[in-house]
């Protein structure tokens, strides 16, 4: 079955509806018969302009003055946090201080190397993701479901994007995923990317990381009018009212008054300077707000029957007109029941113009935007980021540090009011240092220099570095810096110190990897239901392909099971993961062969190595070891069955082989026992009844090798020590079967 897709209109911005006016009559009061006789008259209203969309409207903007009025002091501190890292750590009015005594605002930004050792360690370290089935029906759906995960990845480029998130998210201390479906057929419908978190607005009374129990999320951003009406053509007349001039004060006014620090005159000046260097003159722009909002709503909710009770619309939002919904409960595979649930929109909307407002397109009735948390201030739940605690001592070491040149490079001067002529020529003189300086007899000229105050500002530097890798726990060891750790346990010691001071960043960063995951594979669920082959790269830089959706037949859909995306349970602390893939080695290798190597598959599984998968992959096949992610064929499952069945039978031969050798045994020892009694020679027939009863109970134990495999060595233990102490020979002895 073909499914329509939804977006395939619209753009990755914005699902604009195709909205058209609708008549509404309205009838006059009737005043005599002849106006009575005639017809109604009509009326174009736009149904984004009734009341019940103007009222929503109103809602909306609200919900947003709200989140401002709530954030905008935050976030002038978030934009102060990234400025640190910028380097720009100074304020105006220091900088003006300096500049009036002849010195430069220095800066030595040991926050900057901080955030990077942060950011560059989850470059180095990111996490991997499966698809798990929720039944066994659902394997090979979920295999291939996550090739086509790793294929949306490698052409979204996923991994940078969400490392440009979490850089944000480690600076400023919250980062933004969007997860979606774009119509642009030239590009693969499913994208994840990174949005700037100052374009984005959410709710401030929400405390989940996963914002369920967010009512809203806003994204606002400045676009050409041009383009705006290329979007919205049947609003352009509305927008060019709202259009202002990129060059006017006017169009930041409203931002300024809850964010100064963002929108100042000096943003403003940069738009001239660009505007007036490409020569284009004045340019029309427009705000556009969008809005993913949540609404209580009696609703059906769409369940499938049978083997659909996993399908990918199950438990959605049903939609009379998703082409899906109407077949599956058409034909009997699911059934509808009333509930009342908080249903996703999306409004899009330019200042008091409302463009767009629809139910969410996406079965997972989620929000599409994944927030990475850095830390969250426990009084109102505001984020920051690991940048927040070094400010202090990192404004401290960079005036320190000036005050210390000022003090090196400047001398006090105590004389006299007459003791030079030219007291700006004396003033050089001093500061040169070969100046020479001239004063009048009698009078008294003394240079005082104030150097040796100048180390006490460079200890107080020093404590403030110190400071700074405290608080943050990024260490020397950490930037492979050498310290004054000498010994590996405390190089590691201190390494861990990082690690864990850390680990708050990186955990969160995996939920959002999760939530992020969770969408994906929705979406993939609900879109994905045309043959297509994807291509994935090897680590040996070969091409794999893999074709789904293929079968004429439909029993290879993707879309007809859910599943489920995890992450997969790797440590980000990568000189920890080499320390434990080492010991796992040198244990394997004081292993006896056949452990050793199962051992060793488990290491390089593990590990982070290049050509992992395929070390494995070669060591599995040398110890038998099955892959457990991977689906068996018919003709493999046979293959295992049998050997499995040679494996008892042979096990079942050894084990009467081993039987009939110990009662050989038990043999030749009665025939020495009662030799010892005709001789009367008691010693050596307790001796050999002692040996008698030992072989007996070895009998026994190895009759139960069946139930318990581990007890034949016991077994094999108590023959040798037999047949060592009585000098019989091992083996079956001749004439017995």
């Amino acid at each position: 079955m073909t499914r329509v897709n939804p977006l395939s209109l619209f753009g990755p911005f914005c699902f604009s509806g195709d909205y058209m006016a609708h008549d509404i009559e309205i009838r006059p009061r009737r005043k005599n018969k002849e106006q009575d006789d005639q017809s109604p008259v009509s009326k174009s209203v736009h149904p984004l302009e009734t009341e019940e969309a103007t009222a929503r409207l109103h809602r909306v903007q609200d919900w947003r003055r709200q989140a401002q009025q709530a954030q905008a002091q935050n976030r002038f501190e978030m934009a102060r946090d990234e400025d640190f890292v910028d380097g720009d750590q100074w304020s105006a009015e220091d900088k003006a201080a300096l500049e009036e005594r002849g010195q430069l605002a220095t800066v030595f930004n040991l926050v900057a190397t901080t955030a990077r050792w942060v950011t560059g360690t989850e470059k180095r370290t990111r996490v991997d993701y499966r698809v798990l089935p929720r039944h066994k029906a659902g394997l090979k759906d979920a295999e291939s479901k996550t090739k086509l995960l790793k294929y949306i990845a490698d052409v979204n480029k996923a991994g940078f994007a969400r490392s440009k998130a979490f850089e944000q998210t480690t600076k400023a201390g919250l980062g933004w995923l969007e997860i979606g479906i774009r119509s642009d057929s030239d590009d693969e419908p499913l994208f994840l990317r990174w949005e700037s978190w100052r374009n984005m607005w959410y709710d401030p009374l929400s405390v989940e990381a996963d914002l369920s129990d967010a009512r809203f999320v806003f994204r606002e951003k400045w676009v050409d009018l041009d383009v705006a009406k290329a979007m919205f053509p049947d609003r352009a007349d509305a927008l060019k009212h709202e259009a202002y001039n990129v060059t006017d004060p006017a169009q930041l006014q409203e931002d300024s008054e809850y964010n100064p620090y963002l929108y100042g005159d000096t943003g403003i000046q940069t738009l001239v300077s660009v505007g007036d260097l490409v020569d284009m003159g004045s340019r029309e722009r427009v705000k556009l707000t969008e809005c993913w909002y949540r609404m209580p709503q009696s609703c059906k909710v769409i369940k499938g029957h049978d083997e659909y009770q996993t399908a990918g619309f199950n438990g959605a939002v049903f939609d009379q007109k998703d082409m899906v919904h109407q077949w599956a409960v058409q034909n009997g595979y699911a059934s509808t029941h009333d509930a009342v649930k908080m249903c996703t929109r999306v409004m899009i909307y330019c200042g008091s113009t409302l463009l767009q407002d629809m139910a969410s397109p996406y079965w997972h009735n989620r929000l599409p935007f994944v927030p990475v948390w850095a830390y969250r201030r426990g009084r109102d739940n505001a984020p920051y980021g690991l940048v927040r605690q070094l400010r202090d001592p990192q404004e401290d070491l960079n005036k320190r540090r000036s005050k210390a040149l000022y003090l090196l490079s400047t001398n006090q001067i105590i004389a006299d009011d007459n003791a030079v002529d030219d007291w700006d020529e004396a003033m050089e003189e001093v500061a040169r240092p070969d100046g020479v300086i001239k004063k009048k007899k009698g009078s008294e000229f003394q240079i005082r220099n104030q150097a040796t105050l100048a180390p006490m500002h460079v200890s107080m530097m020093d404590q403030d570095a110190r400071y700074i890798q405290e608080v943050a726990g990024v260490t020397d060891e950490n930037l492979g810096r050498q310290s004054n750790a000498i010994s590996g346990k405390a190089i590691e010691a201190r390494q861990n110190q990082g690690y864990t001071v850390s680990s708050d960043l990186f955990d969160n960063l995996r939920l959002a990897v999760q939530l992020a995951g969770e969408l994906q594979l929705a979406l993939v669920e609900q879109f994905y239901d045309q043959p297509k082959t994807i291509r994935l790269t090897g680590e040996r830089g070969d091409a794999e392909f893999t074709e789904i959706n293929s079968d004429p037949d439909g029993k290879d859909q993707i879309t007809a099971f859910q599943a489920d995306f995890i992450v997969d349970e790797q440590d980000y602390r990568g000189s920890i993961r080499q320390a434990m893939f080492d010991t796992m080695l040198e244990m394997s290798a004081k292993l006896p062969p056949e452990i050793g190597l199962k051992l060793l598959a488990l290491a390089f599984e593990t590990s982070d190595m290049p050509m992992r998968d395929e070390f494995v992959r070669v060591l599995r096949e040398a110890t038998g070891m099955p892959d457990p992610n991977e689906e068996l064929t018919p003709e493999q499952q046979q293959a295992k069955d049998q050997q499995q069945r040679q494996a008892q039978a042979q096990q079942e031969a050894a084990r009467a082989t081993q039987q009939r050798q110990i009662l050989a045994q038990v043999g030749l020892i009665e025939g020495k026992a009662k030799e010892a009694m005709a001789k009367g020679d008691k010693a050596d027939l307790d001796k050999m009844l002692t040996r008698l009863k030992a072989l007996r109970e070895s009998m026994e134990i190895a009759g139960s090798v069946g139930a318990n495999p581990q007890l034949a060595a016991a077994a094999d233990e108590i023959m040798r020590d037999v047949t060592g102490v009585n000098n019989v020979p091992p083996g079956l002895p001749a004439g017995v079967a």
